[in-house]
């Protein structure tokens, strides 16, 4: 049973990410049509809602944290700072290197980040045995 349990997690993780993503999309869209805010300020608007969106369903739901509110948000932005950063390098890196369409490497480079932010939030940030 424990192996379906931890399928379950990984399956909540997704459906948890996807609604994060698309509240961002939403929300972005939202503050640039309905109230036309620049770009970036709709970008990081959008990103701040989703982002909290998904770090309390993450710490609630999906990894059923016992840890501290202000230590697994800090180690939560943290993470998410370092993989857009890594996301970012990685994509300009391979770009680089290899003559494939920029979007399909973010796409191919996001899908492993993403993977390895399951367990890095799991193990590290909520600390979770699941």
């Amino acid at each position: 049973m424990v192996k379906g349990k931890k399928i379950g997690t990984f399956i909540l993780y997704v459906i948890v990410s996807i609604s994060s993503f698309i509240i961002d999309q939403l929300l972005f869209r939202l503050f640039r049509k309905l109230f036309s805010i620049e770009i970036v300020i709709s970008t990081i608007l959008a990103r701040i809602v989703s982002s909290l969106y998904n770090y309390f369903l993450n710490r609630d739901k999906v990894f059923k944290s016992k840890e501290t509110s202000y230590k697994t948000m800090l180690k939560y932005y943290l993470l998410v700072i370092v993989a857009m950063f890594l996301s970012g390098i990685s994509v300009k890196l391979l770009n680089s290197i290899i003559s494939i369409d920029e979007s399909i490497i973010k796409m191919f480079v996001d899908s492993i980040i993403f993977i390895i932010n399951y367990y890095v939030q799991k193990l590290f940030i909520f600390k979770t045995s699941q």
